[in-house]
């Protein structure tokens, strides 16, 4: 890795859509917005692994199943990208800031 923290990685075209189109809602490059989604990460795991989903793969696809069908239905509150983004760094930043 060169010395000012720069990396190239290569992203299948699917992934590089969804990264440039995210970018663009948050009014971003796409190389900044990943490159604060790696802080963001790295900042919330501490090298860590991620625990192990508490639920079985069954519940999990009948989870997913029960949501679609009160999407579907209009009984589900949705939530924007945006929303979700801001919801997701005040959690990363309460905890970064709980940090000793």
């Amino acid at each position: 890795m060169p010395d000012d923290g720069s990396i190239t990685i290569r992203l299948d075209e699917h992934t590089a859509r969804q990264l440039a189109e995210r970018a663009r809602e948050e009014g971003v490059t796409p190389e900044q917005y990943a490159a604060e989604l790696v802080a963001e990460l790295m900042a919330s795991s501490d090298g860590e692994p991620w625990p192990p989903l508490s639920i079985t793969d069954e519940e999990l696809r009948v989870s997913i199943e029960r949501q679609r069908h009160e999407i579907a239905a209009g009984a589900a509150r949705l939530y924007s990208h945006e929303e979700v983004m801001a919801g997701a760094r005040a959690i990363l930043a309460k905890a970064h800031d709980a940090k000793p």
